[in-house]
């Protein structure tokens, strides 16, 4: 009998090991899905940054443009006056299209 019992209570203490090692397990899953979720949500903001500076650099050239622009009024001012006067570059105004041409759209449905 008590070589039965020694099996059992070694049985039971295998069992308590294993159960010991599935919480453990069970742990470190949720642990691991939680850092994939955290990782996740800052790839989202990372494309998000990223979409953003696409659409900077694919303004960015009209930006060197108008710059030169205003340089070259500049330019052409200091060679037709020669003076003493501070010349200063011509004033770059930026008018947004895109809500124009919603504005626009929205009028023309709304007399439609």
């Amino acid at each position: 009998m008590s070589k039965s019992n020694s099996a059992i209570y070694q049985k039971i203490s295998e069992k308590r090991a294993n159960l010991e090692k599935l919480r453990e397990f069970k742990n470190l899953t949720n642990d691991l899905a939680n850092e994939l979720e955290r990782i996740g949500d800052q790839l989202e903001t990372m494309k998000d940054g990223t979409e953003s500076i696409a659409s900077i650099m694919k303004t960015w050239q009209s930006v060197i443009q108008s710059i030169n622009l205003a340089s070259i009024g500049l330019l052409r001012m200091s060679e037709d006056k020669l003076s003493n006067e501070m010349n200063l570059p011509e004033p770059l105004v930026r008018i947004n299209l895109i809500e124009r041409d919603k504005k626009g759209e929205e009028e023309e449905e709304e007399e439609m």
